[in-house]
């Protein structure tokens, strides 16, 4: 390399620059998609200084982004359009904060090179960056090494018209296709010219002109971010589980008990509740999945579900199987019936709320109510369907305590139950819970 450079200047022309460029395609659909990195060996000696991207894209897409990290919580993301104007580009940086819309940011220090350009056909955007070996959010705790032989990148493209304006801060719409790679930056070094600065803004190692370049094409990794599709299908699957079990079977399994009607409590509301049981957890286990893969798990409809999950999986059926021994010993409801009723009622309640908070999460980033993952009709039925059934259940329990009040002390609430215990009363075997 040194004599090459000498024998540059002895010959007097103007020295190159030797660029190893590490590129990647990653979308079978858009083949002249391609991502590129390469790191100025400075950069690599001193763990500190610049690097250098390329988005290249057909101008069908209306962004295409680039991001360093595993997922898009945490990362550094570079979203490129064309906006109001047909001839120039928008680098708009952006943090990521998980399945949802990345925020404009000024913490970064990027800049879109002269050498980006923009015609017919293909948008071509060289980005110089100062401060990408760190996160822009927290840089004490999250680093990427320039040497590394398995950078974390993802990348994301929507296609669609242009944006109507150049605004950094412009809403982007949910991506069409999305994934992750790691990338070799071993093999994407190169040595800057001596007469220029790595973090010069018209030095462009991308250029054929100011370097001589090698390309290492690397291929993408499999996809392990789920696609829209995928995603809207494991939405649907876990709203719908959740929802028929916490607007209906939950409340409507219980409702024969406070009503006072005949309710076979070991053939039939401990069976039937326990299949809820079974699509609750069925629920869960999309709702864990979803939240862990496009990183939402942290939120408060996660968490909540989580507990909730816990505590009915765990804790109803123990209590309400004690309750029913200790009636068929004693013929008297014990402090386990309580627990289990009030238990059982509150977590409905707090189940029916905490899917209204699944709604709103899940149209964050992706055009709120209204938007294709949140249809305003979804939201009303919910809504409607939770409040006759609320109302309905409380209308219930009321009138089936004046009832037993009216009947007097001789009268209980009980359910058809298994024979020989001291919890017989005449005209049938009935529990209260």
């Amino acid at each position: 390399m040194r004599a090459f450079r000498l024998l540059q200047t002895f010959l007097g022309l103007a020295p190159l620059a030797t660029a190893n460029i590490v590129t990647f395609s990653p979308s079978t659909t858009h083949p002249n998609l391609t991502y590129s990195v390469t790191v100025p060996d400075t950069t690599t000696q001193q763990n500190a200084g610049p690097i250098y991207l390329q988005i290249r894209a057909p101008r069908s897409l209306q962004w295409v982004a680039l991001g360093q990290g595993t997922g898009m919580a945490g990362a550094n993301i570079f979203v490129v359009y064309a906006g109001a104007s047909a001839t120039n580009l928008t680098l708009s940086p952006r943090l990521g904060r998980g399945h949802i819309e990345p925020q404009y940011t000024d913490l970064a220090n990027a800049t879109l090179l002269p050498s980006s350009s923009i015609s017919d056909d293909t948008i071509e955007a060289n980005i110089l960056c100062t401060n990408c070996l760190a996160s822009w959010a927290t840089p004490s705790s999250t680093t990427y090494s320039p040497s590394s032989s398995s950078a974390p990148f993802i990348w994301a493209y929507h296609t669609g018209d242009p944006l109507p304006s150049a605004s950094q801060q412009e809403t982007i719409t949910i991506h069409t296709e999305m994934g992750s790679t790691t990338l070799d930056l071993t093999k994407a070094q190169f040595s800057p010219p001596d007469n220029a600065s790595p973090q010069d803004a018209e030095f462009n190692p991308f250029n054929p002109t100011s370097a001589s370049t090698s390309t290492t094409t690397q291929s993408a990794a499999e996809n392990t971010l789920p696609s829209p599709t995928k995603t809207r299908a494991i939405l649907i699957v876990h709203g719908t589980l959740m929802g028929l079990a916490f607007l209906l079977f939950f409340p409507l399994f219980a409702l024969p008990i406070p009503l006072g009607l005949k309710y076979n409590i070991p053939a039939l509301h401990a069976p039937l509740q326990l299949f809820t049981l079974c699509l609750i957890v069925v629920g869960l286990g999309t709702g864990v999945y979803l939240a862990t893969t496009v990183s939402t798990l942290k939120h408060a409809h996660p968490i909540i579900g989580m507990i909730l999950v816990g505590v009915l999986v765990l804790f109803q059926p123990v209590a309400g199987y004690l309750q029913h021994r200790h009636w068929r010993r004693e013929g008297a409801k014990s402090v386990f019936g309580y627990v289990h009723r009030w238990v059982g009622r509150g977590a409905i309640i707090l189940g029916m709320v905490n899917g209204g908070l699944g709604f709103a999460l899940a149209g964050r980033g992706m055009g709120g109510i209204g938007s294709r993952n949140v249809p305003v009709a979804g939201v009303v039925v919910y809504c409607v369907v939770a409040g006759v059934v609320f109302a309905v259940y409380v209308v219930g329990v009321v009138w089936g305590k004046t009832k037993v009040f009216h009947r007097g002390e001789g009268l209980k609430v009980m359910e058809m139950g298994g024979g020989g215990g001291k919890g017989e009363a005449e005209g049938g075997h009935r529990e209260k819970i």
